[in-house]
């Protein structure tokens, strides 16, 4: 089983819209980071990358080309290993909230508990009662009741 992230649109309208994003490496985010910024419309993320990008070309100048490709390495896995993590942080950017964190085996199964979970949440919340008074307590201190002087 996996871990989804269940995401939802903060201002409630006639449609739910939902973002399921699993919690896993991604190779696509590793090996393609420009290419799967721009599919998920992530064009502060895709500047930071350029910006990784031409400082790592920079620092090749000075450590070696060996030195940098390892580095260029451990920052594509760094990628890989949070792009669930920097899809979330996108996400909330555009006003979404995180809702649930779901194990599941897909993301359809993920968003089928979701809702199920929900469905089930609101039909079976009791109504809350009137605020009533409690009854007093008869241990508890009257209000009129003055202390004996000295």
């Amino acid at each position: 089983m996996r871990l989804y992230s269940i995401y939802e649109k903060a201002v409630e309208g006639d449609e739910d819209e939902l973002v399921v994003v699993p919690d896993k490496f991604s190779w696509f985010a590793a090996i393609l980071t420009p290419i799967w910024c721009i599919v998920h419309l992530m064009w502060l993320e895709l500047l930071a990358y350029v910006g990784v990008a031409f400082i790592l070309g920079f620092v090749t100048f000075f450590v070696g080309e060996d030195a940098s490709w390892w580095i260029g390495i451990m920052v594509a896995i760094l990628i890989g290993l949070e792009a669930g993590s920097i899809r979330g942080r996108f996400l909330e950017r555009k006003g979404y909230v995180l809702k649930a964190m779901v194990p599941s085996s897909s993301k359809d199964d993920a968003a089928y508990r979701y809702f199920a979970t929900r469905i089930f949440a609101q039909k079976h919340s009791e109504p809350t009662p009137p605020h009533t008074a409690a009854p007093a307590s008869p241990f508890a201190p009257t209000p009129n009741a003055g202390t004996p002087g000295l």
